[in-house]
């Protein structure tokens, strides 16, 4: 260690001199307890900076998520629009896009949504919320896949149709006095909100949103679940008034089947192409009622409509899973039964013929017979045509066979070879025309 020289030494202690002297008389003008109360005042203050330091840093971080959030929200918002918004959009699709959204704003743990749906079982019991999906790592408990209106806190919101918070549920003016249990413990209700479509005058429940220990939560956070909610509930009424359009647009407005147009254009060339990709079979039941002019001359046209109506539902009773029935005109009808064969098809096609001739149609005993009966054929792809029109072709010509056979009966499409060398065949039909069909 370097040696201090003399006159250094002498000035050092003369200043750890005055500054005993000074400390000195500072404790003896102020006494120790207030030097002590001094310093804990000191020691309060830096305190409080740490605090408020320590806040104001939160206040950053939060400005600054506030703002990740809403750049992202800003930034997926108009292609989430556009796509809620697509006249083409399956309701399966809704799920996604709306937790997308979520996500951006909140960033939360969990995702569920809840939609109501209509079955004659929910109209007995009331209505009941289903669980359609969700997002998350929660393995949602059986019990809560189905919510009954009313029951727990996703039920109560349903009821209320109003968005409920974490804290609102504290403040039991808003639960009108109620206390209201959760619905599972695994389920975090941080926000819910109702999904709701105004309709006249009326507001109708689609569904409820939960969103559960969000990172995110904006200083707006009800009104963005609002928005959120408000889309999802466009969407999904949007995509359901589309659907029933095209439901009007191809099927017939009198009996509900599909009409001739959409079945022509569509089902059936889709069904053919099926069968033929999958090396399958596929029959087609054409039929019509017997004596039909009669019965509407004798019993008048609007009764007539009325027995269309309830033979279509006498059809549609004794369809097999998978087939497509059709209004084909007038008193025509066409059923496509994919996957059966000749033996299958002309047996499905008896067993709906049967039906109807057992069924006590009104004023059916004014009928030839004394009831109302059909008579159909029935023709096979590939045996009987490739196109839907030898198919139909082939299948009206079966129904002339069994009208000429008395009716009340159905035909499996026959033809007749004659020539060919044995590398070809010719098939001509067996048909009669008759008048009143």
């Amino acid at each position: 260690m370097t040696a201090i020289s003399q006159p250094l030494q002498i000035v050092l202690l003369a200043i750890a001199g005055g500054l005993g002297v000074a400390a000195g008389a500072l404790l003896g003008r102020l006494g120790r307890p207030r030097l002590l109360g001094k310093i804990g005042e000191l020691e309060s203050e830096i305190a409080r900076s740490e605090a408020q330091s320590r806040d104001q840093s939160r206040q950053v971080t939060k400005l600054r998520n506030e703002q990740r959030a809403l750049s992202n929200f800003t930034r997926l918002l108009p292609n989430i629009a556009r796509d809620l918004n697509r006249s083409d959009l399956d309701e399966r699709q809704i799920p996604r896009l709306v937790f997308s959204l979520v996500d951006s704003i909140f960033e939360p743990e969990q995702i569920l949504l809840y939609m109501i749906r209509a079955t004659s079982s929910d109209a007995e019991r009331g209505q009941t919320l289903h669980l359609v999906d969700r997002a998350g790592a929660i393995d949602v408990p059986p019990s809560v896949t189905k919510i009954k209106v009313g029951d727990g806190k996703i039920g109560w919101v349903a009821e209320a149709k109003v968005e409920m918070l974490s804290e609102d549920w504290l403040n039991m003016t808003r639960t009108e006095g109620r206390s209201i249990e959760d619905n599972h413990p695994l389920l975090r209700l941080d926000l819910v909100g109702p999904l709701v479509h105004h309709e006249d005058g009326k507001d109708k429940l689609l569904g409820v949103l939960c969103i559960g220990n969000p990172v995110s939560r904006p200083r707006d956070e009800k009104l963005m679940l609002q928005m959120v909610t408000n889309l999802a509930s466009i969407a999904y009424t949007n995509t359901r008034n589309m659907r029933r359009l095209r439901d009007l647009a191809n099927h017939d407005g009198l009996t509900g089947l599909l009409n001739k147009r959409y079945f022509m254009s569509q089902r059936l060339g889709l069904l053919i192409n099926a069968a033929e990709r999958e090396a399958g079979a596929l029959s087609v039941f054409i039929f019509d009622i017997d004596h039909f002019k009669k019965y509407n001359d004798t019993n008048g046209h609007l009764a007539g409509d009325e027995i269309l109506k309830s033979v279509s539902q006498v059809l549609r009773d004794n369809l097999r899973p998978g087939d497509v029935a059709c209004r084909y005109g007038g008193e025509e009808f066409i059923v496509a039964m994919p996957g059966a064969r000749g033996a299958e098809g002309i047996a499905a096609a008896e067993r709906i013929r049967a039906a109807i001739a057992a069924t006590k149609f009104p004023r059916g005993e004014t009928q030839p017979g004394g009831r109302l009966t059909i008579s159909g054929g029935v023709a096979e792809f590939p045996v009987d045509g490739t196109s839907s029109t030898d198919l139909i072709l082939h299948a009206d010509q079966a129904l002339y066979q069994a009208k000429a056979a008395g009716r009340n009966r159905t035909v499996r499409f026959q033809g007749v070879e004659i020539g060919g060398n044995g590398d070809e065949t010719l098939w001509i039909p067996q048909a009669d025309t008759l008048g009143d069909r």
